[in-house]
C-alpha cells in the first residue's frame, strides 16, 4: 500500500456520509493503495460554550408535559446551564474502502464512529457495585458516549446504486443535512451527555441511523428516487404497562424523489418523502396501527442566498422522535380469551424556513423558524398514557453565524429561542402549560 497522504474530493463519491458532515467538507485523508483499491479516513472534532436558560418543566423533545392532574407547570422557575459540550453533530471518525472499478460497477464501504466530548453533568461517578455509588448495575466509570453510526456498503453501477448496512434513514434525512443548526447547538442540553438536539421536533421528526437495504436510480433529466426496505420499528413510550404494541411483521419502507435543476447563478432542488409502516400486537382482539408520514421541500440558491422550506405530515410519527409517542392503546379484558386493546394513532405535522446569505464564500449569516405539532389522540385510548393525552406544539427560532477560517476550520455563534406547549383536549381545564429555553453558543469545528 502506498504509504502517502493527499486530500481529495473523494468524500462526494462516497454519497451521504456522517450526516453530510464529510460531503459538506469535501475533504478526505487517503491512504492509497494498491490494484485499483483505496482507503481514506475522514472525521471532525467539535467543541461548543454553551449558555443556557430554562423554565420549569423545560424537555428538549417536548417528551416531558404538565401533570393533567395538576393545573399545569407548577411554577415558571428559571434554571440556567452553562456547559462545554459536542454541537448537534458528535465528532466523527470514519474509515473508508473503495473498491476497484469492474465493468462500470465499483463498490464502497464506511465505518463511521462518532464520540461526544462531553459526559453527564455529574462528574467523576464510579458506576460500579460497592464503589462510590453502591448498588449500581453498571460497571466503569461514567464517560462521553460512541455511537456507531454508519456501517454500509454501497454498491455502484451504471443502472444505479445497491446499498446494504445501517446510516441515516431516508425520510426527513434531506430536512436535517439542509438545517443551519447541523453545524451548531440549536437546543442544549441541561444534564446529559448526548449530542444536542438541534432542530429535532421543530420542523422535522428525527429519523436516526437504522440497518436498511436500499436502491437509488442514476440522476435523469434532473430527477433522481430511492427506496428502502428497513428494519422496523416497535412503538416506544406511550405501550403502557401491557406494551401492546410489540411485535412487527412487515418491514419499514421509506423513498424520495428530488429533482435538481442548475441555472445561472444558482440552482433549484425540490424533493418529496415518505414513510409506511405496520405495527401489530401480540394481545386478543387489538387493532394494528399504521405509522405513515411524508414530506415535501424545496432548496434555492442564488448569488450567495440561499431558502431552504420544509412541511410534513402523516399520523403516529411521535412529536419529536420517530416511533416515540406516536401511538397508543387502551388495554381491555376480553372475556376469558386475556387481554385486548383499542388503539390510535396521533396526527402530526411541521415545517421549517430558513434563509442564509454567505459572504466571500467563507461567512454565512442565517435566520430559521420551525415547529412540529401532534394532536391528541381518541379518548378511548387516554386512560393510562405514559405521555399525557395533550394537542402539543414544539417551536423554535434560531440567529446564526457560520464562519469558515479556512478549508479544515470553523468558527459557529448562534442563539436560539425554543417553546414547548401543552394544550389538553377533551373538556379538561387541567393539564396545560407552557414552557421555554433560550440558548447561546459559541464554537468550532476542525474538519479532515
Amino acid at each position: 500500500m502506498a504509504n502517502k497522504f493527499k486530500k481529495t474530493k473523494l468524500a462526494a463519491a462516497l454519497g451521504l456520509v456522517g450526516l453530510g458532515l464529510s460531503s459538506a467538507a469535501n475533504a478526505v485523508v487517503v491512504v492509497g493503495g494498491d490494484n485499483g483499491w483505496e482507503v481514506s479516513f475522514d472525521g471532525n472534532v467539535n467543541a461548543f460554550y454553551v449558555n443556557g436558560n430554562f423554565e420549569n418543566g423545560w424537555n428538549p423533545l417536548g417528551l416531558v408535559a404538565p401533570n393533567p392532574a395538576g393545573g399545569g407547570f407548577v411554577s415558571k422557575v428559571d434554571r440556567d446551564a452553562s456547559r462545554v459540550t459536542s454541537g448537534f453533530l458528535p465528532a466523527f471518525f470514519s474509515f473508508n474502502v473503495k473498491s476497484p472499478t469492474v465493468d462500470g460497477m465499483y463498490a464502497t464501504a464506511r465505518f463511521s464512529f462518532a464520540p461526544t466530548i462531553n459526559n453527564s453533568a455529574t462528574k467523576n461517578q464510579l458506576y460500579a457495585p460497592g464503589g462510590l455509588s453502591a448498588g449500581a448495575t453498571n460497571n466503569g466509570i461514567q464517560g462521553a458516549s460512541i455511537d456507531t453510526r454508519e456501517v454500509l456498503v454501497n454498491i455502484n453501477a451504471p443502472l444505479g446504486t445497491l446499498s446494504f448496512g445501517r446510516t441515516l434513514s431516508i425520510y426527513g434525512r434531506n430536512a436535517i443535512l439542509k438545517d443551519m443548526t447541523l453545524f451548531g447547538v440549536g437546543i442544549a442540553n441541561v444534564n446529559s451527555g448526548t449530542v444536542t438536539a438541534g432542530r429535532i421536533g421543530r420542523g422535522y421528526t428525527y429519523p436516526n441511523f437504522n440497518a436498511r437495504i436500499s436502491y437509488k436510480t442514476p440522476v435523469m433529466a434532473g430527477f433522481q428516487a430511492e427506496v428502502g426496505l428497513y428494519d422496523p420499528s416497535v412503538e416506544q413510550l406511550n405501550n403502557q404497562a401491557a406494551s401492546l404494541l410489540d411485535q412487527v411483521d412487515t418491514p419499514r419502507f421509506e423513498g424520495e424523489l428530488s429533482f435538481t435543476q442548475p441555472f445561472s447563478g444558482g440552482s433549484f432542488q425540490f424533493w418529496f418523502d415518505g414513510l409506511w409502516q405496520s405495527i401489530q400486537s401480540t394481545a386478543v382482539a387489538t387493532n394494528d396501527v399504521s405509522v405513515g408520514g411524508w414530506g415535501l421541500g424545496t432548496d434555492v440558491k442564488f448569488m450567495g442566498f440561499d431558502f431552504t422550506g420544509y412541511y410534513y405530515g402523516g399520523q403516529g410519527l411521535g412529536r419529536s422522535l420517530q416511533f416515540v409517542g406516536g401511538t397508543a392503546c387502551n388495554a381491555v379484558a376480553v372475556g376469558t380469551r386475556g387481554i385486548g386493546s383499542i388503539c390510535d394513532e396521533a396526527e402530526d405535522n411541521g415545517y421549517y424556513v430558513q434563509g442564509t446569505y454567505t459572504f466571500n464564500g467563507v461567512t454565512k449569516i442565517g435566520a430559521s423558524y420551525g415547529e412540529s405539532n401532534e394532536d391528541h389522540m381518541s379518548a378511548n385510548v387516554a386512560t393510562g398514557m405514559v405521555l399525557p393525552n395533550q394537542d402539543v406544539s414544539l417551536s423554535m427560532w434560531t440567529v446564526g453565524v457560520y464562519h469558515d477560517v479556512n478549508s479544515w476550520l470553523k468558527l459557529i455563534a448562534e442563539y436560539s429561542s425554543a417553546r414547548n406547549a401543552f394544550d389538553r383536549p377533551l373538556g379538561a381545564t387541567t393539564g396545560s402549560g407552557t414552557t421555554g429555553s433560550d440558548t447561546f453558543s459559541i464554537g468550532s469545528f476542525f474538519i479532515w
